[in-house]
């Protein structure tokens, strides 16, 4: 009985978590909105608001989109991996309950702050942030809480092996998403302490989020892949790779996580060289175990695929091959125009496919049917159409010039290659927001909802102590 309790609270957790990741696309959404009509031509000169909100309100989506989401979601994997998947209680139920509570609070600081257009929009990589204290409280709040529900997470697989259990692969893979998050908040601190040290009365926030921000970027990745070999698992009975040969290549991973704090003791924080490390990391560490989870993921759906209007399968397959094209874009990158953005939105849209994917796969076993399976077929396709646009459109426009961070009147849009990209993204950008609230306005709906009455699913994500390798 106790036992039953625990895990009725385990999944009231989760539940929350996302609760959490929803959320924080609601407003992801309100925010991409006004990105969008910033940069889209003749629109942008129609806006109701000034143009200083719209830094504003990048802040407030890329923060959303990129940060928040993603950490929400892989607070939630975190969870579940390491209890459902490995038969398991969490360490602590009560600072499950205090990470979880936390990091909406700051969630909805963050949000509340950009919303209201609270201070200044400070546009760097990684983080974008608000000269606002209301702002700099929500990030740090959001910040403790996903660092309380690492601790938890840690706690739960070190009792896990201490009771003999042997970690599933994606169980394997979450926890080396968590060490990649851990890595990126040691070097926020460790950038914050060098900066401080300068007695600067500005710090340089680019450079105190460099070095944390690409180990976030592992994160994503890792994460990515997980669901990729989630997703696998629940769609296709099994994995792409064997559990030993996925833990080889989370730990390829890992391999060029590890050395991130050290580059701060051998490189001065305002010199090329330090932010020459952390790309160099990122450059040669995400590549390699990425591809051979591509085509093994690829090669195992192809043999056994689903139907294409399966929402879970077709996200699977597309998230792969959004992620593919950014890779190709990021190999065309020379100086610093729209291009960049082009293949980093095939990227961070990659991840937020895969994420969307499993939930509509893994909902049910939340006693939860899904709300529209037609929007839910839809919606993959329709907001990974948007992303490809939108990638295209600043491909285009990056060819013939425009240079990335401008908007409005700065962008210089003076011949039609560069009117006709800006054009494209901006019609990409509208169909990825309605990508995005398809898959907002169902989710929202699936949790509000009725029971499922089809909880088939509630096994196939339950204990995997047991081999799910390969067959």
């Amino acid at each position: 009985m106790d036992r039953y309790r625990n895990e009725n609270e385990t999944d009231r957790l989760l539940y929350g978590w996302l609760w959490l990741a929803v959320f924080s696309l609601v407003f992801a959404g309100i925010f991409a909105f006004m990105v969008a009509m910033a940069r889209t031509p003749v629109i942008e000169d129609f806006l109701p608001l000034g143009r200083d909100y719209i830094y504003v309100a990048l802040v407030g989506h890329v923060d959303m989109a990129v940060v928040i989401w993603f950490l929400a979601f892989e607070g939630f994997l975190l969870t579940l991996t390491s209890t459902r998947n490995v038969g398991m209680t969490l360490w602590s139920a009560s600072l499950g309950w205090i990470s979880l509570a936390i990091a909406f609070a700051g969630m909805f600081l963050v949000g509340f702050s950009a919303l209201f257009g609270m201070g200044k929009g400070i546009i760097v990589n990684y983080i974008p942030l608000l000269s606002a204290p209301t702002f700099y409280a929500g990030v740090l709040l959001f910040a403790l809480g996903i660092s309380l529900n690492l601790l938890n997470t840690f706690g739960t697989l070190i009792k896990a092996k201490l009771t003999g259990k042997t970690l599933p692969s994606v169980t394997f893979g979450m926890a080396c998403a968590g060490i990649a998050v851990a890595a990126a908040f040691i070097c926020f601190a460790i950038a914050g302490y060098s900066l401080s040290a300068l007695h600067e009365p500005i710090w340089d926030y680019e450079r105190f989020f460099w070095g944390g921000g690409h180990m976030l970027q592992f994160a994503n990745t890792i994460a990515m892949a997980t669901a990729w070999v989630y997703l696998a698992r629940l769609l296709l009975s099994r994995e792409p790779l064997s559990a030993g040969v996925s833990k080889l290549l989370f730990l390829i991973y890992i391999l060029f996580i590890l050395p991130a704090p050290f580059i701060y003791i051998l490189q001065d924080i305002n010199s090329p060289g330090y932010k020459a490390g952390f790309t160099a990391l990122m450059q040669w560490g995400l590549g390699p175990s990425t591809a051979v989870f591509i085509l093994a993921t690829l090669g195992l759906a192809l043999r056994n695929g689903k139907s294409w209007k399966d929402p879970a399968f077709s996200s699977l397959m597309l998230s792969m091959a959004i992620f593919v094209l950014g890779g190709i874009i990021a190999l065309t990158i020379r100086g610093t125009n729209t291009k960049i953005p082009a293949h980093y939105h095939c990227v961070i849209g990659a991840v937020t496919i895969a994420f969307m994917g499993l939930f509509y796969e893994i909902i049910p076993a939340f006693k939860k049917a899904l709300w529209s399976k037609k929007m839910a077929s839809v919606q993959p396709w329709l907001y990974t159409l948007g992303i490809v646009l939108f990638a295209v459109g600043l491909f285009i426009a990056g060819e013939h010039g425009v240079a990335r961070k401008t908007y409005g009147a700065a962008q210089n849009l003076n011949s039609m290659g560069k009117i006709i990209g800006m054009s494209i993204m901006g019609v990409g950008g509208l169909v990825a927001i309605a990508g995005g609230i398809t898959f907002v306005l169902n989710a929202l709906l699936t949790l509000l909802g009725r029971p499922g009455t089809a909880l088939e699913k509630a096994s196939t994500i339950g204990d995997w102590t047991e081999s799910t390798s390969a067959r």
